[in-house]
């Protein structure tokens, strides 16, 4: 069974939304979707697990 990304939490910044992943190795990454629609901004990915952004970070 494969395991999956998890979601922590969303925060609403001035810039974007602020996304708290656990990877499904364990590892803690963050994301920053900028509400203009810019590059998101990682912190903490995985090279094993990496994907993007948590789906519907931005509602």
């Amino acid at each position: 069974m494969t395991q999956q990304n998890t979601t922590l939490s969303r925060h609403l910044t001035s810039d974007g939304v602020v996304v708290w992943t656990r990877c499904a190795c364990g590892r803690l990454r963050m994301d920053l979707v900028p509400y203009a629609g810019g590059t998101p901004l990682t912190a903490g990915p995985c090279p094993h697990c990496a994907s993007g952004p948590a789906p519907g970070a931005q509602s």
